[in-house]
This record gives structure tokens, sequence and C-alpha cells, in this order.
């Protein structure tokens, strides 16, 4: 199995100046001039690179430079599931089905709306998973039901719900609905030796060769059942 595209050179460079995914701590990097290069934060004020990023990860648009922002933002944690679920769709595109699923799955656990419909999709469908009838319900159920939604005003989109209809018996249906009604939300922060120090990579460190992949063991996370 192979290791996710964690540890992918991070874009440290002046254009991005990602020493400041974290926003600061660290020495600030400088050019040869020995001026002082700009923060993510300084650079992308209104943060249109995030939003371009994750918007080219939906259109399957994953070059280099778009994995390593999306890599770097995923791993901020909690209130970057939308750069988790691109990350994820991205891996998938690229021929990376376990790596994809897992970082989609994180941001489903966290409660990431599109992340729970995305994970429903692949469930049923036997994308990049096994397909699973019952655990794409509970998704879609999670998804359609979800608060952050609702809360907003935002109809879920049902074309989910159609993909299920008429596939599951009543004893399924049940099931998934337990499995929707016993989830809680977890929220991934890396926890291995190896995602510590990727996340170090993107908050002080410049371009770098990425360690051979193969030699990675996978980042496992906990279970949310």
């Amino acid at each position: 199995m192979k290791f996710p595209r964690l540890a992918i050179s991070i874009v440290c460079v002046a254009a991005l100046a990602l020493t400041a995914c974290s926003g600061g701590g660290a020495a600030r990097k400088r050019d040869a001039d020995g001026r002082v290069l700009p923060t993510l934060a300084e650079q992308d004020p209104s943060g249109t690179l995030y939003a371009k990023s994750v918007s080219m990860a939906a259109n399957g648009e994953c070059d280099d430079e778009t994995m390593n922002v999306l890599t770097c933002f995923a791993y901020r944690g909690h209130g970057y599931e939308g750069a988790q679920t691109a990350l994820g769709q991205c891996e998938i595109v690229l021929g990376n089905p376990s790596e994809g699923v897992e970082w989609i799955r994180r941001a489903a656990n966290s409660g990431w709306p599109e992340a729970q419909k995305t994970l429903a999709q692949l469930y049923v469908r036997g994308e990049a998973i096994d397909r699973d009838a019952v655990e794409g319900a509970k998704w879609a159920k999670l998804y359609t039901r979800n608060p952050s939604l609702l809360s907003l005003g935002v109809q879920p989109d049902t074309s989910i719900v159609e993909e299920f209809r008429g596939s599951l018996t009543s004893e399924q249906i049940a099931l998934a609905d337990r499995r929707a009604q016993s989830w809680v939300p977890k929220y991934w922060t890396p926890t291995t030796e190896i995602d510590r120090n990727v996340k170090r990579s993107c908050e002080v460190e410049g371009r770098r060769p990425p360690p051979s992949r193969k030699d990675l063991p996978l980042a496992t996370m906990p279970n949310p059942y």
C-alpha cells in the first residue's frame, strides 16, 4: 500500500512562502538579498489560493502545485476539511485510491458535508473502495441531515439518495439508520511521527526532495465506529 502524498515537497519558495501555513513561530525566511519573504497569509490574505486549489481539485486538475498547497492546508487539521476533501479527490484522480479515501474519510468524520456526500457516492458506486451500500447509505443520511447545511438554509443534494433507492432491504435501511444515529464527529490531527514531520515541513522548511513513498507506512486514523 502506498503512502499518501503527505511528504510531497511543499511550496515554500517566494511565490507561496508556506513558511506560514502556521502563521508564525519560526524564524522568517529571507531571500538572497536578505528581504523577509511574505507568509502565506500575507501573500494571500483573502484566501484565494486556498479556494483556487480546492476548485481545481474538484475539476480534476491536480498538478504538483495544487497538491502541494492542498497538502499544507490539509495538515492544519480541523477547520481545513475542505482541503482534506480536495486532496482526497486528487489522490483518487492520480491513481492513489487508498490515500484518497483516507483523506475524504477524515473530513467526513469531522462532519464536512461535501466529504460525507463524496464518501457515500464512493461506497454506493464501488469507486476507489469496495462497494458497501449500507455504509454508503449511512453517509448519505449524515450528509442530508448535516446541521451545518441546515443551519445555513442550504438544501442538500438529494440525488445521492436516489442512488440508493430500491437497492436496500428494510433491514439494511434500519442498520444504516442505527449507524448514522450512533455517529459522532472525530477531528483528525497528525499523530504519527511521519505526519508530524510533514506538518512541520509545511511550517518552516523549504522545498526538499520527498522521501521514497514505498518506504513509508500508511498513516492510520481512529475507527469511527
